[in-house]
């Protein structure tokens, strides 16, 4: 992503330096992760928030991936054409030249975008959450209609794709009567 502003994570901030008030971000991003976190109760008190482990960049994989990124992103915000915009590097900056330098920008500037997806897995083993119907076994009456009943993460937003489940899922609460 190509953004007209300078953001950096507070913890990429406090390790590499807070970027100016005037800039520009070349920020790499996996929108297809094989790393996997977990959404659990915290108890069976349904008004007790959940314990949210994202696990970002949790294998090696995904891990290599993003850092291939910084280094793209830094040889795309070097060229000639940005001659003209850029004064320096900021973030992670010219000092950072090792690959554990990338790693550590990688791990302290990971966050989310919030499209998470795939935490009530559709389907009648064990680990199914929720029905072909997307109903919640166990719990009468109530369905799940967002993107947590997709099976993978699309390689796009995923607003569209939520639509068109709460769609789906109105034709079947209209045909249940």
């Amino acid at each position: 992503m190509l953004e007209q502003l300078p953001i950096a994570t507070p913890e990429a901030s406090a390790r590499f330096g807070a970027p100016p008030k005037e800039g520009f971000t070349i920020a790499p991003a996996l929108v297809q992760p094989t790393s996997r976190g977990q959404v659990r109760l915290a108890r069976a008190d349904w008004r007790e928030a959940p314990i949210i482990e994202s696990n970002y960049l949790g294998n090696d994989h995904d891990l290599a991936a993003i850092v291939r990124a910084i280094e793209v992103a830094r040889e795309l915000g070097h060229q000639k054409a940005l001659d003209g915009v850029r004064e320096a590097e900021v973030v992670p900056g010219p000092n950072a030249t090792s690959r554990q330098d990338l790693v550590d920008l990688a791990r302290t500037a990971s966050a989310s975008f919030g499209h998470a997806v795939g935490t009530a897995k559709i389907g009648v083993d064990a680990d199914a959450v929720v029905d072909s119907n997307l109903r919640v076994r166990g719990i009468r009456g109530l369905r799940v209609a967002d993107a947590s009943v997709m099976p993978s993460i699309p390689a796009a937003p995923t607003n569209a794709p939520s639509i068109m489940i709460g769609g789906r899922a109105a034709t079947l609460i209209k045909g249940a009567g």
